[in-house]
């Protein structure tokens, strides 16, 4: 069976295509421990461009092919047999003979008829065309989002450093560099070079170098240019103040990086200054200017708050005039300043503004990412046409600190163990990950609220971001605290012999 789903945000469509003939291998396969390398890269050069396809085999012989990070398409053993060998140019003849050989009772029309299939989608994967590779496959059926269990993230952040020149006050990261580093030191340049060839091992194809900002990191070109060399894609989460100077862009555009995305938080200096504590605005647009002009594809980010939305529209129109053709937007995050902001805006006055944004961005002919997983009970992307969004922590994506620890995701600071010290089985089967994998199987024991338990909708939200779900219980928590004390001061207060 091959399934084919959209992995940019971890939030799209899945589909099963290839019919029943291919599942009669299954058990067969299934019960041969591969030992070939968890992840191999196939790189290919067009005239208008480059493709990255990641093949990643599974311990029972079933893979994932990842097509530029962004789209996900499993197969089953057989399947990744047959892709291997289509990817590697041996003969379709040569392939549908190999298969008769090393799976019993499969015929010779069975097994020309699979081969043929699984071809004919890797030619396509592989053709030189602008246009979605894996839009409008044909004989395919329609699964749920997020159906298809993964064996490892397709994601990790790597947070080099908390260190950071600009002092956003609703930041999620504000004050961790300080407890972090109490905790142990950061890792040094070479055991960052391991990182990467660790994360490699395990089958990770995209890295995302972060912080903190990143571009105060000594060596990150080196970082990315080991990437690279490892065949990950490669990208850059920045505020864009270092990338206005140009020979600093060319040269992470020269190491290998793919594509960078640009906090701007807004069209208006002031706001945009407010709202990163620095003097940044001139900087960040000139840095976006500079990465685009060296020809790495380049997004925003901006995030929702009670200082920019209300001229949010006007932004979108901004970054179109910029030359942006896609933007990303969030909202507040509930850790780090977050706790504490009260720049916060409820989903309810989200709701409008997203849609202003969506038909904005439509009439512009740009490509709008929402990034916050919400309840969809509270404020649903599908119903604002967004697409399926959902939290993807522990799951599709994990976070490496700059000790080495690794989180569910770069805001939910507990870790799960030490890249480097622990072994990644220990980490990916631990309890922590496994409560996020958990959220539809096991909602109760997950920890999420009873609503949840049996809503419709469960599959798709899994109850929303599990940070502000915390955050929000903690305020009823100390609110709750709060109005015990009083009453009991009050009861105090009206008797003297108390």
């Amino acid at each position: 069976m091959v399934t084919v789903g959209r992995v940019a945000r971890w939030g799209g469509r899945l589909l099963a295509a290839l019919g029943d003939d291919v599942r009669r291998f299954r058990a067969t396969v299934g019960r041969r421990q591969s030992t070939e390398p968890t992840l191999r890269v196939y790189d290919l050069s067009f005239p208008h461009g480059r493709r990255r396809l990641h093949l990643r085999t599974a311990a029972d012989g079933s893979a994932v092919l990842l097509v530029d990070a962004t789209d996900a398409i499993h197969l089953n053993p057989t399947a990744a047999i047959l892709t291997r060998l289509a990817l590697e140019s041996t003969p379709v003849d040569r392939a549908a003979t190999l298969l008769r050989s090393r799976f019993r009772g499969v015929g010779r029309d069975t097994a020309r008829s699979e081969a043929d299939k699984v071809y004919a989608l890797v030619d396509r994967l592989t053709s030189d065309t602008d246009s979605c590779p894996t839009c409008g496959l044909t004989d395919i059926e329609w699964s749920p989002p997020f159906s298809v269990p993964v064996s490892a993230p397709y994601k990790a952040d790597v947070a080099l450093t908390y260190r950071c020149n600009n002092a956003c006050p609703h930041c999620y990261s504000q004050h961790r560099n300080n407890s972090l580093s109490a905790l142990r030191a950061p890792l040094s340049p070479p055991q960052w070079h391991d990182v990467l060839r660790r994360l490699s091992e395990i089958g990770i194809p995209h890295v995302i170098f972060t912080g903190g900002e990143p571009t105060l990191v000594e060596g990150l070109e080196d970082l990315i240019r080991t990437a690279a060399g490892l065949g990950l894609v490669t990208g850059l989460n920045t505020n864009g103040r270092r990338l206005s100077e140009r020979r600093f862009a060319a040269s992470l555009r020269a190491a290998g990086l793919d594509h960078v995305q640009v906090t701007l938080e807004s069209h208006r200096p002031e706001v945009h200054n407010a709202m990163t504590g620095a003097d940044s605005f001139g900087q960040t647009n000139h840095g976006i200017h500079n990465a685009l002009d060296e020809g790495l594809y380049t997004i925003t980010n901006t995030t929702l708050t009670r200082k920019n939305i209300d001229h949010a529209d006007k932004i979108v129109e901004y970054l179109h005039q910029l030359g942006m053709r896609t933007f990303a937007m969030n909202s507040m995050i509930y850790t780090g300043g977050g706790q504490t902001s009260d720049d916060a805006v409820s989903v309810e006055r989200l709701a409008p503004v997203l849609a202003d944004v969506r038909d904005c961005a439509a009439e512009l002919r740009m490509r709008f990412l929402w990034y916050t997983p919400t309840e969809y009970c509270r404020l649903s992307p599908v119903e604002l046409e967004l697409g399926p969004r959902r939290c993807n922590a522990g799951e599709y994506s994990i976070c490496i600190e700059p000790n080495g620890d690794i989180l569910p995701c770069q805001s939910y600071y507990v870790p799960a163990g030490n890249l480097l010290r622990d072994p990644w089985e220990h980490i990916w089967q631990s309890e922590l990950f496994g409560s996020f994998r958990r959220r539809v199987s096991d909602p109760r024991g997950a920890g999420l609220p009873e609503r949840c338990w049996s809503c419709p909708d469960l599959a798709v939200c899994a109850g929303g971001c599990r940070i502000e779900r915390e955050h929000l219980r903690k305020a009823i928590d100390c609110k709750a605290t709060f109005l015990s004390s009083a009453a009991s001061d009050d009861g105090k207060a009206v008797s003297p012999r108390g």
